[in-house]
């Protein structure tokens, strides 16, 4: 199976239709035929990562031992970041 998509923040948005079950493992390879080039990640961009990932963390004990659908809000942030892009 083959799907195809966005990197934004260092997460994969999936183009539209693109439905994945939650906890499959998956390999990503970078298609660089799109013109799309690397940038450099700069000590101020992994600061700002380890900041997200502590917030996502924090966010996670919060939600730890309560029964939570996300769905609404997975497709809240998927337009948000669509909006970004």
């Amino acid at each position: 199976m083959q799907w195809k998509g966005v990197v934004h923040g260092n997460v994969v948005v999936l183009d539209e239709g693109g439905e994945l079950p939650n906890g499959v493992r998956v390999t990503v390879i970078m298609d660089q035929t799109d013109g799309s080039r690397t940038e450099e990640v700069t000590p101020d961009d992994l600061e700002q990562r380890r900041i997200w990932a502590a917030q996502i963390r924090a966010f996670g004990q919060k939600l730890r031992g309560r029964q939570v659908h996300l769905g609404d809000l997975v497709l809240e942030g998927r337009e948000e970041l669509e909006e970004r892009a």
